[in-house]
């Protein structure tokens, strides 16, 4: 299947600005879709509002003893009304059905990504097995993702690219798209969930790195990381916190689901079981390879585990930042 080409964008976009930038290919025909149902609404919502405005005035009973009129119906204006609307919701059907078997039937080269939604965070793998808490693409070609739940329902949702889907716990759910490039360049992009999943929710965002492809190519074979510009530890660390940690562990010493980080680090902890731990490196490389092995006293087993989402790189900076957390 080849690539579709980009349409133009619908004029009405960025005159009334009710939609976010379109930025993928299949925006515009949501917007169409959108517009001209919408102006469609706002036509009837004149004329049926308007009319009735205008003959409860002129044909206000006058007195007590005005007579009402003997005529209670028009045939052909009843035809009207009813055929005109009965083809717009035919046309407006078929607009949408075009659409969405558009949206359905991702293109067979599509670069495939999979997508795990769990509480409260996204998770990404590709191709080579590389793994990221944040979505990156290259632009200007097809991209499928794959998406299964770890616990509830969630749903991937792109504002900018006019896509959304729930991902299910015990099945996998499918979306594609094929970004564009704003002015020739990249850019980032929000990804929220659309599915009410629990009481964090609202912290479920995520971004969308838009790359052109050459850069993407070039920047997926480092493993998703400039080698000319590491990331450094503590700064790696901050970065899963916000990412992966934030919803069950505060910095501010509140307890949310999970200890907090202030002031953990070589703190002793009692265990549920009576044992005492000191919170060193091994501890915390442990708690998020096996977070079941060594539950601190009078907090609940919630915690999933995070091997094969987490590479020692980032393990090691989650243990750098900690360190930092007085």
């Amino acid at each position: 299947m080849s690539q579709p080409s980009a349409p133009k964008p619908f004029i009405g976009v960025d005159d009334y600005a009710q939609l976010p930038h379109q930025s993928s290919t299949l925006a515009a025909e949501t917007d169409r879709a959108y517009y001209i149902t919408f102006w469609i609404c706002v036509g009837f919502f004149v004329l049926v509002v308007g009319a009735m405005i205008i003959f409860a005035i002129k044909y206000k009973r006058k007195s007590d003893d005005e007579r009402t009129s003997p005529v209670d119906h028009n045939f052909r204006l009843e035809v009207v009304w009813s055929f005109v609307p009965s083809a717009l919701l035919v046309w407006l059907f078929v607009l949408g059905l075009r659409g969405y078997a558009n949206a359905e039937t991702a293109p067979n080269e599509s670069f495939q990504v999979r997508v795990t939604g769990q509480m409260w965070n996204w998770s990404f793998e590709y191709p080579d097995g590389t793994q990221s808490d944040e979505l990156y693409i290259p632009a200007d070609r097809p991209v499928k993702l794959v998406m299964s739940s770890k616990d509830v329902i969630h749903a991937f949702f792109v504002p900018e690219f006019r896509v959304k889907q729930d991902v299910v716990p015990g099945m996998y759910s499918s979306i594609w798209f094929q970004a564009l490039l704003h002015d020739g360049k990249g850019y980032d992009t929000a990804v929220e969930c659309a599915e009410y999943c629990g009481d964090g929710h609202s912290k479920m965002l995520n971004i969308v790195h838009v790359m052109p492809g050459a850069e993407f190519d070039k920047f997926l074979a480092n493993g998703l990381e400039d080698p000319a510009h590491p990331i450094p530890p503590v700064q790696r660390g901050e970065k899963k916190y916000h990412n992966k940690c934030e919803s069950c562990h505060s910095l501010d010493g509140s307890r949310v689901v999970g200890p907090t980080w202030k002031g953990v680090w070589g703190r002793s902890e009692k265990l549920e079981d009576g044992r005492t731990i000191t919170v060193d490196e091994n501890y915390i490389r442990k708690s998020i390879l096996d977070p079941q092995a060594d539950i601190v006293d009078s907090y609940p087993h919630t915690m999933p585990t995070f091997a094969g989402q987490l590479s020692e790189k980032d393990i090691d900076g989650i243990i750098a930042f900690i360190k930092e957390q007085k």
